[in-house]
C-alpha cells in the first residue's frame, strides 16, 4: 500500500514557487493596472479580479489533477506497458533502418 501523501507539503511548494517567481509577479503588475477602471474604488476591483482568477486556477488545476490521476492508473496496466513497449521497439527498429540505410 502506498504512504499516505502530505498535501501541505506540495501546497506550500507550489504557493512559495509562485510567489516567488518574478514571472508572475511581472504578469500581474503588467495586466491587473489594465484591467481596473479610474473613477472607481480599486479594492473591489482587484478584490473580483482575484477571485476571477482563483476560480480560473482551481478549475484548471482540478481538470490536470483528474488527467493525471486517470493517466497514472492507465500507464501502471500490464496492458499498456506491453503496447508501450511495442511502440518503443518498432521505433527503435525504424530507427536502426533509417540509420543503415543512409549514405
Amino acid at each position: 500500500m502506498a504512504p499516505a501523501v502530505d498535501w501541505s507539503w506540495g501546497f506550500g511548494q507550489g504557493l512559495w514557487s509562485n510567489v516567488l517567481n518574478p514571472k508572475a509577479a511581472s504578469v500581474y503588475l503588467t495586466l491587473i493596472p489594465q484591467s481596473l477602471t479610474s473613477g472607481r474604488p480599486i479594492a473591489p476591483q482587484i478584490a473580483t479580479l482575484a477571485a476571477v482568477h482563483v476560480v480560473i486556477v482551481l478549475v484548471w488545476l482540478l481538470f490536470w489533477t483528474s488527467a493525471v490521476a486517470a493517466a497514472r492508473l492507465a500507464i501502471a496496466t500490464p496492458r499498456f506497458r506491453r503496447g508501450m513497449n511495442r511502440v518503443a521497439g518498432v521505433v527503435l527498429v525504424c530507427l536502426g533502418l533509417r540509420t543503415a540505410t543512409v549514405k
